[in-house]
């Protein structure tokens, strides 16, 4: 896992992705675009080397790695 280069936008766009449920809440909640959150998480998980949600229905709920970082994020 590589930490180095994040910045809060990948974490803060990450959390409310977590908290919405999903990337158009999270788009809706922050006011910006969905192609604008899927490129900041896209960014987080290519730092941190694997992927942060899993598909639930139509939503998404964290992986594993999602789990932890959203720990830390509180």
């Amino acid at each position: 896992m590589r930490v180095s280069h994040l910045n809060f936008n990948h974490l803060y766009y990450f959390w409310h992705v977590c908290k919405e449920g999903s990337v158009v809440g999270a788009a809706e909640a922050l006011y910006l675009t969905p192609q604008t959150i899927t490129g900041q998480i896209k960014a987080l998980e290519e730092r941190l080397g694997g992927k942060l949600f899993k598909r639930q229905g139509r939503g998404l709920v964290p992986s594993e790695l999602g789990q932890l970082i959203f720990s830390l994020c509180r």
